[in-house]
């Protein structure tokens, strides 16, 4: 009797150690399913997992401010980084790009803050046609407003694969920050607050840099050739933090000759304005004219597009052919990026005895003003007014210029000289 008693205590006392065994592994995992469950206090957090961190949030999405109702998503990530698939969402409360979390619960203050709308194109001064989306990764122990922006999205993918190559948190952020702006020609020497404080609608230095690159990267595109150009920076320079592709740089050069510093200024502040908000533009033109200056000349691109052929024959303005045949049918073509793009073709002769020189049909002119040919300097413009131009022209024998000119510019973005004989 005592041995079957003992042998039942046995049993009974395994049992109950597996059964405490298993409650304690299967509340361990809980911490990190992104439900509240069992004994937490919070999503993954309090009680048997780590403590919570109680997040009251402000912030605004910029790129241009996204307009109101644009949705924000913020996922939690734990002291790894690792996502706990825990998340909270919100929306854009005004036009300004403002958004709030308030009393959420997060397992750690590490967190990824991701916004998808549609915004106000500061460069064309006008709402976006299509949404867009940006992303952040940031630290929320420091308080104060977080915002999202172009700088944000950039170094995402670099910090993190920073913190996966071992590097702490704070030093990724301040590297990846530090390599965007190098890209950009900005002095890396001055220090400049982490990308989620800067404010396109603040009025600080740092500030400025901030509207320089996003109006380099904005530029004439549109939503997404802005997103796929965002990406694929992010791609080149994830894991050395360079930016390797010429392609690229040459892409954010062009636009950045042609965008209208003026112009941009001025929409940002008709736009605030409109909101009620007054506002002090810093100088960001600077930057731009600093990253143009200092980047090494690569090879002729201008964001206006000339194809090879029009409807008429050859196109004059393309880049390939520079022979053409006396009274021949060729074709004066353009296609603009964006419809707050202007383009002004300057066409004079530079050698040859002719008097007209050129001819054209008047009733097919398709998308350009024509200017009066000026007969004693043998020169004439053609204004593009449409997305599509094209023209059916024929030329004298003779030697050739024509000069580009992208909105109002007062020198040309490029010169190109050809023979007809």
């Amino acid at each position: 009797m005592m041995l079957k008693r003992l042998l039942y205590f046995s049993v009974s006392s395994v049992l109950i150690f597996s059964l405490h065994a298993c409650q304690t592994q299967t509340s361990g995992l809980t911490c990190g399913d992104g439900i509240q469950n069992g004994d937490e206090t919070g999503i993954d957090c309090g009680g048997s997992c780590p403590p919570c961190q109680i997040i009251n949030l402000e912030g605004k999405a910029q790129k241009g401010p996204f307009l109101n109702g644009s949705s924000v998503q913020l996922a939690a990530l734990d002291t790894a980084l690792n996502a706990t698939g825990a998340s909270f969402n919100t929306q854009i409360l005004d036009n300004t790009g403002s958004y709030s979390f308030n009393g959420i619960t997060l397992p750690s203050a590490y967190a990824t803050l991701r916004v998808d709308g549609f915004y106000f194109n500061e460069v064309c001064g006008k709402p976006s046609d299509a949404q867009i989306t940006l992303n952040g990764i940031v630290d929320l122990r420091v308080p104060g407003t977080v915002n999202i922006n172009t700088l944000t999205h950039l170094e995402k993918a670099r910090v993190e694969f920073l913190t996966q190559q071992g590097v702490p948190f704070e030093t990724a952020k301040t590297t990846a920050l530090k390599e965007i702006l190098t890209v950009f020609q900005i002095d890396t020497t001055v220090t400049v607050p982490k990308a989620e404080y800067l404010d396109l609608s603040a009025s600080s230095e740092a500030d400025a840099i901030l509207i320089a690159i996003t109006s380099i990267l904005q530029g004439y595109r549109s939503e997404s050739e802005f997103s796929d150009l965002m990406a694929n920076i992010i791609t080149d320079m994830r894991t050395d933090g360079v930016l390797n592709s010429t392609s690229l740089t040459s892409a954010l050069l062009s636009h950045a000759k042609a965008i209208d510093t003026n112009a941009i200024r001025q929409n940002l502040i008709d736009r605030y304005d409109q909101m009620g908000y007054p506002l002090v533009v810093p100088n960001f033109g600077k930057h731009i004219t600093n990253f143009i200056n200092k980047s090494q000349p690569l090879a002729d691109q201008i964001i206006v597009s000339f194809p090879e052929e029009g409807n008429f024959g050859k196109n004059i303005l393309n880049n390939q052919d520079s022979v053409f045949t006396y009274l021949t049918n060729y074709s004066l073509s353009a296609e603009l990026p964006s419809d707050c793009v202007t383009l002004k073709i300057r066409i004079s002769r530079t050698f040859g005895a002719c008097f007209a020189c050129w001819y054209y049909q008047g009733g097919n002119n398709y998308g350009w003003s024509i200017g009066q040919y000026q007969t004693t300097a043998r020169v004439q413009e053609f204004t593009q007014t449409g997305p599509l131009s094209d023209l059916n022209i024929y030329f004298e024998r003779g030697t050739f210029k024509v000069e580009y000119f992208i909105n109002g510019e007062t020198t040309p973005s490029r010169v190109k000289e050809f023979s007809v004989i």
